[in-house]
């Protein structure tokens, strides 16, 4: 009997280091880490944050965007573009990154990332493009879902209109949708989009119509934070 619990109790720990293994694998991928935190003052946030370029630059991050809130002024939100997820992630939780960050007077961060769908199916799915540019205008739309089941959710968001989502009742124009893919129980999905008017967005995605298909196809959770785009720029 003893015996017995034991071989049940080192297959239990291979199924894990096995699942552990496939999990670091996946996010040993491009991907983008997504940040929102509270700062004293954004303007010294983005100074603090630019001061950091050449170790972002060594961690594998080769682009970044900066946004401001909608609702809160003393929140930023930060896309980060990284060649290796899981050294990325590492890094933006380190301690080295954290307390530079301090600099700024910052809260506790809320972390997301996944990795970057690349393509689905046969259909090849284009990267977002950064480039430097000191002045933006328009929005940012940023979407965790939780899905029951990633590939179920991910063939309803292609089959829809291609993926455009010009749902009718949306009153600002929507566009450059990117997947971001992180494996677990439940799944997550990130999509993010542009929003030439990001004040309007809110309403929409809190609409019945988008209520209903996102449990349509599988969502059981979601958040979702609104920016408006301040910078973008390439390390």
């Amino acid at each position: 009997m003893k015996i017995q619990c034991l071989k049940s109790m080192l297959l239990c720990f291979a199924m894990l280091f096995v699942a552990s293994a496939s999990w670091c694998n996946l996010l040993d991928a491009s991907g983008t880490v997504f940040i929102r935190q509270h700062t004293k003052s954004i303007k010294t946030y983005r100074e603090v944050f630019l001061g950091q370029a050449q170790n972002l630059k060594a961690h594998g991050f080769t682009a970044y965007s900066l946004h401001r809130d909608l609702k809160d002024s003393h929140v930023v939100i930060v896309t980060l573009k990284c060649l290796d997820l899981e050294e990325g992630v590492h890094f933006v939780r380190s301690a080295e990154f954290m307390s530079a960050m301090d600099k700024a007077d910052v809260l506790i961060p809320v972390v997301w990332y996944g990795v970057d769908l690349t393509n689905w199916g046969t259909l090849k799915i284009d990267p977002r493009q950064y480039s430097n540019q000191p002045k933006m205008t328009g929005g940012i739309v940023i979407a965790r879902n939780e899905v029951r089941d990633y590939k179920f959710w991910l063939d309803c968001f292609y089959k829809e209109d291609g993926g455009k989502h010009n749902h009718e009742g949306r009153k600002y124009k929507n566009s450059n949708y990117t997947i971001h893919y992180l494996p677990g129980n439940p799944e997550v999905a990130i999509v993010a989009h542009e929003a030439s008017d990001v004040s309007k967005a809110p309403v929409f995605m809190a609409s019945d119509a988008m209520k209903g298909e996102m449990e349509a196809t599988g969502v059981i959770g979601l958040e979702i934070w609104f920016g408006i785009n301040l910078e973008e720029g390439t390390f």
